[in-house]
């Protein structure tokens, strides 16, 4: 879930949401359209939304733990696909601010496993912008390659910590000149770690994003939920991210999961808000649905090269 696979001209991007294991979306503030003045009132959905995650978190804390950040969550963790393993993430992202709408349909985020601790990351997102009773722009966004890796990982004490760079840059397209996106790189470096504590499994991260002028900024984030059955998992996540300049804040709260619809394939939802009243830079609601596909060709291949020749 970065932001990365979303952003907008002048815009802090939020990170990209890489896959939990073997997870961009994301992350940008945004600013300049919209923006509420400081008597405007919340959104009467605002109490609702906290409730219902209210609820998640208690039902998190009453169950066995196997909680994970990463897709659909902005928040990633320090899992990786495994040795020869694909996790392929095909989402769609929807924002909403007071004047303005974003969304990513389809976001690709594709991660490959070399080893038992290092995955390999790329993401581009189709963007669709617009604003109430004004023009609809679309386009591709930017290309968010990257490069996971588990320095640390301890049974005994139930601890993963791993670093994830990431380079976001232009693609050769018509996004810019539309003003769909900004022009420049941005280098992301953030550590994540995974904690067990008790029956609760933690996942924080905190990163920093390097780029020129106004665009470089940082984020933080923290998922903590549970596994509700075999099938079904549950978490709660806050999320917060900003320019060095003290600009576009993003600090929200959101809950979701992952179904296992079967060996190869994973529902992923989410949805949230702003702890504040929504504005050009706060949204009033973000969600995620997607797909997570995963399957290994090189075990495919080793499985084959087991099975008995055919008789001549």
């Amino acid at each position: 879930m970065t932001p990365p696979g979303f952003e907008v001209k002048n815009k802090l991007p939020r990170r990209d949401i890489r896959p939990r294991r073997g997870p961009q979306a994301a992350r940008f503030s945004r600013t300049g359209v919209g923006q509420l003045s400081s008597g405007a009132k919340p959104r009467p959905d605002a109490p609702i939304l906290a409730v219902s995650l209210l609820l998640l978190a208690l039902m998190a804390l009453s169950l066995p733990a196997a909680a994970q950040g990463g897709p659909p969550f902005i928040t990633n963790d320090p899992g990786t696909p495994g040795d020869g393993n694909w996790e392929i993430n095909i989402m769609a992202y929807s924002e909403r601010h007071p004047a303005s709408r974003i969304f990513n349909a389809p976001i690709l985020d594709f991660n490959y496993g070399v080893g038992s601790r290092i995955q390999l990351t790329y993401e581009v997102p189709y963007l669709v912008e617009g604003t109430d009773g004004g023009p609809t722009r679309a386009g591709l966004g930017k290309s968010l390659p990257g490069v996971k890796w588990r320095f640390y990982d301890s049974d005994e004490k139930q601890l993963s910590i791993s670093i994830f760079p990431q380079l976001e840059f232009n693609n050769p397209t018509a996004s810019l000149q539309r003003g769909l996106v900004d022009y420049g790189t941005r280098f992301y470096l953030p550590i994540e770690v995974s904690k067990k504590v008790g029956p609760v499994e933690v996942d924080p991260e905190v990163g920093y994003i390097f780029a020129s002028g106004s665009g470089a900024g940082w984020f933080t984030g923290l998922v903590v939920g549970r596994d509700v059955t075999k099938r079904l998992e549950l978490d709660g996540e806050l999320y917060n991210s900003a320019n060095t300049n003290g600009t576009n804040h993003w600090d929200t709260y959101d809950g979701g999961g992952r179904y296992k619809l079967g060996e190869h394939f994973v529902l992923l939802f989410m949805a949230g808000r702003s702890f504040v009243t929504p504005s050009s830079s706060q949204p009033q609601f973000f969600g995620y649905l997607g797909m997570q596909f995963l399957f290994s060709m090189k075990h495919k291949k080793e499985s084959q090269s087991l099975l008995p020749s055919a008789p001549r």
